[in-house]
């Protein structure tokens, strides 16, 4: 009985020593998950920058657009009378003619 105490006791050590061993190769795995958690905190965080970036810019595109319709709308085009058109269309036609094609 007291062989059989002593060898549990001992496959009692050796399986300790053993989970010992095998918990510094599970603080291994734990130091590289945390490892990918930061990489790819650091990308979500370069991709939210990029996405405000782009917001940026669309808004800014919408305000160019705005000012050009308003600018569209707010011209007016000089009155010319018939004579006046056929004096312009003229001249410019013969300039046209003028100019070499290339």
């Amino acid at each position: 009985m007291k062989i059989m105490k002593w060898l549990l006791g001992l496959l009692a050590g050796l399986a300790g020593a053993a989970a010992l061993l095998a918990g510094s190769k599970s603080k291994q795995k734990v130091k590289e998950i945390k490892k990918d958690i930061k990489v790819s905190k650091k990308k979500t965080k370069k991709i939210k920058k990029e996405i405000s970036a782009m917001e940026q810019t669309q808004l800014n595109y919408k305000k160019a657009l705005s000012e050009i319709k308003q600018e569209k709308e707010a011209f007016k085009p000089t009155e010319m009378s018939g004579k006046e058109a056929d004096i312009y269309i003229k001249d410019f036609l013969k300039k046209r003619k003028k100019t070499p094609k290339s």
